[in-house]
């Protein structure tokens, strides 16, 4: 059965076991990189918020061997437990000074965001840009809101005021974090120098203590001299997705060419599309803190 067959046929069972008054609607969502997932949306017409439900998703676990019927359960328990934790009114957004202390930055790739930067505020560095999202906190998934160019013009700041606002609260709230490669594998120290070697290249992960759109750490000021400081000469840095970046020294077995090469090897087989940041690897000189491509 091919991914349409599936789409139709799941939706008419859905609507065959729930309630008339629900309506059943076919979205695209935009994701990050030009992506767009199909989200079938439940909803009522009082409904403030509803639960979508990604269908490309639901189809790679049903070619895995999970029923239909399992997977229409599963859609139908989602919907009544749906209980939203935010409620986003018109005035959602309307009161800047209550909302800034949760305004971020985050690192996306520009080419391949590029009509999306049409609409937004950012900053071009290198071949990505800074973009900018609200995040509320108080659920226990945080949710994000990406903020457009025309929260702008209601909160009537510039972007260089959002920028610096951004900067401020993303070093203060989500604060960096180095970890080992053996740390972020849960293994110790001794079992990794088993299996890559005593000699194996030093290399570090960096990322925010929310391990979520922790690319950005980059920019954070004084870190990259910490991360020189922690390897002792200058570094490659390579973004390994929208979340982290592994910080190698120069004097690794891999020039800058390869480093590039094994990275866009790694996103094409390994990394989500919309996680991917950049195919390239990026050189920090220390002496005169420049990042360069």
């Amino acid at each position: 059965m091919d991914y349409y067959t599936f789409k139709m046929e799941f939706m008419e069972l859905v609507q065959k076991k729930i309630s008339g008054e629900v309506r059943i609607s076919l979205e695209k969502i935009p994701k990050n990189n030009g992506i767009y997932m199909e989200g079938m949306v439940l909803s009522k017409s009082d409904d403030h918020a509803s639960p979508i439900i990604y269908l490309e998703e639901l189809y790679r676990i049903w070619k895995k061997g999970v029923s239909m019927e399992q997977l229409v359960e599963k859609v139908l328990w989602c919907y009544r437990n749906f209980e939203p934790e935010i409620s986003i009114s018109e005035d959602f957004f309307r009161d800047y000074e209550k909302l800034k202390s949760h305004i971020y930055y985050k690192l996306v790739n520009y080419e391949k965001n590029r009509e999306l930067l049409k609409k937004i505020p950012h900053r071009r560095i290198l071949d990505l840009a800074m973009v900018f999202y609200y995040q509320a906190e108080e659920i226990s998934v945080p949710a994000t809101i990406l903020i457009q160019n025309s929260h702008l013009n209601r909160w009537k700041i510039t972007e260089e005021e959002l920028e610096e606002n951004a900067r401020k609260y993303t070093c203060l709230r989500l604060p960096a974090e180095f970890l080992t490669m053996a740390s972020l594998a849960g293994v110790g120290e001794e079992d990794m120098d088993e299996l890559l070697g005593k000699d194996r290249c030093p290399m570090y992960i960096l990322t925010n203590k929310q391990r979520r759109f922790g690319a950005g750490v980059i920019l954070y000021p004084g870190i990259m001299e910490q991360a020189q400081s922690l390897l002792g000469e200058n570094f490659y840095i390579l973004p390994s997705s929208v979340h982290e970046c592994i910080l190698a020294p120069e004097s690794s077995y891999m020039s800058q060419e390869q480093l590039s090469q094994m990275i866009r090897e790694i996103n094409e087989e390994h990394v989500e599309v919309q996680e991917v940041l950049s195919n390239q690897a990026y050189y920090y000189m220390g002496e005169d803190g420049s990042i360069n491509i």
